[in-house]
């Protein structure tokens, strides 16, 4: 059995989670281990195993170890482009965390590097890994609902509301981050929508900020400069159109990315909240009053998103992977939504830039 050696770097409340995963799977050893926070560090180390020599507090060293097979990277935004730079130097398959990068502009530098010297690099929009998700996948793949119309996605949070008096983090700077909800939340809408629809045509977005300022240490306040909302229209360029909301102001919205697909025979409906199962109702001119009904999700849309990234490591062939392009699309179309919201102009998603068609 292929035996492949993990190297994580960041080890927040996400790790926790690949962490989990890779405890499901065979072939896999975590030999080594990177984070800012000595403590979280031993800590972690020490539950797994990991040897003294090979816990780092700088993931360039971690990146070059060569005891590490892939890496999987799970820190705040800003270090997402450094890490993938890297990874691509030392030739290191890696899982990154979304978004992408900070900006379209570094994600065209990666572009450059990575086409002269590709890795596997998988981008993490887990909600492919979603078995209604790959369910509703095949269905449309299938033709079942037709020709699409419509797709209308909302991935609402209530956690940034001002009741809950959420402390400033680096999630709040632009700096650190790149944008707030859209790359947090919106990311995972956009790729859901390449994903059941195809590429994006041209957008039309709107943003804000409802809480603009922050508690630094409980006593000074500290200036949000990114997103708490963000809406936008959406045409696709198979003609399809979509409607998409992003709020981390949602009252009574723990984690919810909600999916509607409209086709000319029919729609389908999924929740991250619901993996499980889909909710589908199709039409015909003999059937007009049909309505919607439950269907539960075939075992075999099970998958464990790590799994999928260990055969991809492998040079197995792997099924809509979110890989390295998905990463660069993804970041292409976000930077077409803040260039609308900027303008308040309608932006096309186009060729290395975005440009402007009309008001």
């Amino acid at each position: 059995m292929l035996m492949v050696r993990f190297g994580l770097i960041g080890l927040g409340g996400m790790a926790n989670h690949h962490l989990f995963l890779l405890s499901k799977l065979q072939g896999v050893k975590i030999t080594a281990l990177c984070d800012v926070n000595p403590d979280v560090l031993n800590s972690i180390a020490d539950k797994y195993g990991v040897s003294e020599e090979q816990r780092y507090t700088d993931y360039d060293s971690l990146i070059q170890d060569p005891e590490v097979d892939a890496v999987i990277s799970i820190v705040p935004n800003k270090f997402h482009g450094k890490i993938i730079q890297l990874c691509i130097q030392y030739g290191k398959p890696l899982m990154t965390e979304k978004p992408f990068t900070v900006n379209f502009e570094e994600a065209n530098m990666l572009k450059e590097l990575f086409e002269k010297k590709p890795i596997p690099c998988m981008v993490g929009f887990s909600y492919r890994y979603i078995p209604a998700f790959r369910f509703v996948k095949q269905l449309l793949e299938e033709g079942r609902f037709g020709t699409i119309r419509h797709i209308s996605v909302n991935y609402l949070q209530q956690w940034g509301a001002e009741i809950y008096d959420v402390p400033y983090s680096w999630r709040f700077s632009k700096e650190m981050s790149g944008s707030g909800a859209l790359g947090d939340l919106g990311s995972h809408m956009i790729d859901s929508a390449r994903y059941f629809i195809g590429e994006f045509k041209a957008v039309a977005g709107m943003m804000t900020t409802f809480v603009t300022e922050r508690q630094v240490d409980g006593v000074e306040m500290k200036e949000v400069d990114v997103d708490d909302f963000t809406s936008f229209q959406a045409t696709f360029q198979n003609g399809a159109m979509g409607t998409f909301v992003t709020s981390r102001n949602a009252i009574g919205s723990g984690n919810q990315l909600e999916i509607i697909i409209y086709g000319n025979k029919g729609t389908v409906k999924l929740c991250c909240d619901q993996p499980d199962e889909v909710e589908i109702c199709l039409k015909s001119k003999e059937n007009k009053e049909a309505t919607f009904e439950k269907v539960k999700v075939p075992e075999n849309f099970y998958l464990n998103q790590l799994q999928d990234f260990i055969d991809f490591v492998a040079g197995k062939s792997v099924k809509d992977v979110p890989g390295f392009v998905d990463g660069y699309e993804n970041q292409r179309v976000m930077e077409s939504i803040m260039t609308s919201a900027k303008t308040g102009q309608t932006v096309e998603v186009h060729g290395a830039n975005e440009r402007i068609i009309n008001c």
